[in-house]
């Protein structure tokens, strides 16, 4: 809570405290679906919606605190009628405690802090092969083999006949120092959701307790991008 300038006897003021929106959060909306929030140091801010069998889709924006008033702006992406739109949101946060706004289009989040955004990111434990699906803005789910070297190396190929799509990319832990990595993917081969030669950024993280990797990343033109879940 922001606290009001107020001069005491003694002549002092108490300087207003803003609250940190920064973290993961896990909660669920107004329309019964659940969602997974992971806002960033600077305010960028990644997340998925779904229920406990499939991912529905994604948003991307940003966010900002003044106080414990939290606001922001950002698109969402709906996989099911594969659409997308853009809005703003506005609410309130206390740090590492919980979080709830109102977006424009009338959907309301409720969340609470995920403490795992505190462990520290390690190539060491990100490295393995994940065995999932991958979902792009456009596409159906398709069963995907992500691997991930001890240097955060990524690579994965999808072969068909004369169909060909090969992603390379990397994972850096962010400079945050919390279970987060930047993440870069590029596309090559004639079978490309995105396009041969297309490169996406965003973010990964490594849930350890269920050994998954979750990966969210954007085109250039925020337009498109692609979300990997999978387990090894």
């Amino acid at each position: 809570m922001s606290a009001c300038g107020g001069g005491g006897g003694d002549g002092t003021t108490t300087t207003p405290t803003t609250a940190s929106a920064e973290g993961f959060w896990s909660g669920t909306t107004s329309n019964g679906t659940q969602a997974s929030l992971a806002i960033l140091e600077n305010g960028e801010t990644w997340g998925l919606y779904g229920n406990s069998s499939s991912v529905k889709g994604a948003v991307y924006g940003m966010t900002s605190t003044s106080g414990t008033t939290l606001s922001g702006s950002g698109t969402g992406f709906n996989f099911v009628t594969r659409t997308s739109g853009s809005g703003t949101f506005t609410g309130s946060v206390s740090t590492k405690g919980t979080i709830n706004f109102n977006v424009s289009d009338g959907t309301q989040f409720t969340g609470t802090y995920d403490t795992s955004y505190d462990q520290p990111a390690s190539l060491a434990n990100l490295a393995g092969s994940y065995t999932g699906w991958a979902v792009t803005g456009t596409t159906s789910p398709q069963t995907t083999t992500v691997v991930v070297d001890v240097n955060g190396n990524i690579s994965s190929s999808f072969v068909s006949g004369s169909l060909t799509c090969t992603t390379s990319g990397t994972a850096t832990p962010r400079a945050s120092g919390k279970n987060i990595y930047n993440l870069q993917l590029t596309f090559t081969g004639n079978f490309c959701a995105l396009g041969s030669g297309t490169v996406v950024t965003g973010v990964a993280t490594y849930d350890s307790v269920n050994r998954q990797l979750i990966a969210m990343g954007l085109n250039s033109a925020k337009s498109d991008g692609l979300i990997f879940l999978g387990t090894r």
